[in-house]
């Protein structure tokens, strides 16, 4: 009976691994057909934006009026940024979009520049529609290789995966990336999307990358603007270290360096301990520093911990900061102070600190904001606050004003009134140039358990 029964078992088994592997079969061809199905409506929205924004950024260039450039060069900033998100749902860690994301996110940040820029009253100089004519002709070629790709697609030439599902390099060493965005040359016909779109993207990657300058929310300056003339030698900076930890309150302190690091801010680093130390080579000032220990338990609370932190800043020598925020991250807390000046808070000069609540000490400290962009400035207001106001709306409600300076795309600053509102039931915080009237910035306030935020 036994010798009977495990050939039937056998078959019986066998029988329900070809049903299992048959089922699991059909699973992975609809995962993948769902796939690709999602794939091709991203696909789509991109070719639908893409053709948008080539549009939008032609006619900013061929409009006669600031009103008009405006309003393409704003249309051009989202359509660019729409076609970033449908980028970002196409498998683009898989096949290597990086030059394709970075060129539509180029795109979008110098024509939020150039509105911000117009609308101030500021024509475009010869310069600037130079970047903006090589922005529109190279979009003019990506453009087209894209509507190239969506019209195979759409009539069954190709698939949006390769049959075969090569490997990127693979095809890239079989295609003629340059020949895909119209340089001269006979290129590979693609046989999926994902190819074409690598050819695309290895494509761009042979021309030189736009000369403007850069992030619309980055403040940067060539050289620090801020460090004492002195040159230290190591052994100086090591005495400003170990005065530096000793004020801090760590004891039998000998700081052991850890070599140089040069940058904008070239230092020597030291290390002590669990904590790391960076001294300014020219000026001998403490730029970074930072303990890795272990927190405690909590002893103090948010307050009593940022008025130790001050009061510690005090002892290290800082005479004219002001407390802006304070974020509360349970077992420590961070904490920006800025110089104040006659009653005028200058925002970019800041320094950072993060304030342990088991002993309320320091941490983290980072001054290198400070170092960069501190320096004498003329700060004359030419409008009064009321002439400030007037520029609000009617419907605002004024909480506060004071005199500031904000930090505006690249280097320029701007000395302004801010003043902090309520509308609608919310809070905001809007910038009004102290010479020009000009509204600079809105920042709207989020209010969370951990501190205010702004956005």
């Amino acid at each position: 009976m036994k010798k009977r029964f495990w050939p039937w078992a056998l078959a019986a088994g066998l029988a329900l691994s070809l049903i299992w592997g048959g089922n699991q079969f059909q699973r992975a061809e609809n995962l993948d057909l769902a796939a690709e199905n999602q794939y091709q409506r991203s696909f789509a929205d991109l070719v639908t934006h893409l053709d948008g924004l080539e549009t939008a950024l032609a006619k900013s260039r061929a409009a006669g009026t600031p009103t008009q450039q405006v309003l393409y060069l704003s249309q051009s900033w989202q359509q660019s940024k729409t076609a970033v998100k449908d980028l970002s749902l196409l498998p683009s860690d898989d096949y290597g979009l990086n030059y394709v994301d970075q060129f539509l996110n180029q795109i979008g940040e110098y024509t939020h520049l150039m509105t911000q820029q117009i609308a101030k009253g500021e024509q475009m100089d010869a310069s600037q529609e130079k970047t903006l004519t090589n922005m529109q002709e190279r979009l003019i070629s990506v453009n087209r290789t894209v509507q190239e790709l969506n019209v195979s697609l759409s009539t069954g030439n190709i698939s949006w995966m390769s049959k075969n599902k090569r490997s990127t390099a693979t095809n890239l060493s079989n295609t003629a990336p340059a020949s895909a965005i119209g340089e001269e040359g006979t290129a590979t016909v693609p046989d999926s999307v994902s190819s074409g779109l690598e050819q695309l993207d290895a494509g761009l990657q042979k021309y030189p990358p736009y000369s403007y300058e850069g992030q619309a929310d980055t403040h940067f300056v060539s050289e620090p603007l801020g460090l004492p003339e002195k040159t230290v030698t190591e052994e100086e900076a090591k005495a400003a270290a170990t005065d530096f930890l000793q004020t801090l309150g760590y004891t039998n302190v000998d700081p052991q360096s850890s070599g140089i690091s040069n940058g904008t801010l070239s230092v020597y680093v030291f290390k002590f301990d669990s904590t790391t130390v960076d001294v300014a080579k020219k000026g001998g000032v403490i730029t970074y520093f930072r303990d890795e220990r272990a927190l405690g338990l909590q002893r103090f609370d948010a307050d009593n911990t940022a008025s130790r932190a001050l009061k510690t800043l005090q002892n290290l020598g800082w005479k004219n900061l002001v407390q802006t925020s304070v974020n509360d991250f349970g077992g420590m807390i961070q904490l920006d102070a800025v110089f104040e000046e006659q009653g005028i808070r200058v925002y970019p000069d800041k320094i950072r600190l993060i304030v342990a609540k088991d002993n309320g000490r320091i941490t983290g400290y980072d001054a290198t904001s400070y170092w960069l962009f501190h320096h004498k400035r003329t700060l004359l207001p030419e409008i009064t606050v009321d002439q400030a106001k007037s520029r609000l709306r009617s419907d605002v409600s004024i909480q506060e004003y004071r005199l500031t300076v904000i930090s505006l795309p690249g280097w320029p600053e701007a000395f302004c009134y801010e003043f902090r509102v309520k509308k609608g039931g919310e809070e905001f915080i809007i910038y009004i140039n102290a010479v020009s009237g000009y509204e600079e910035k809105i920042q709207r306030v989020i209010r969370t358990p951990r501190g205010e935020y702004l956005e």
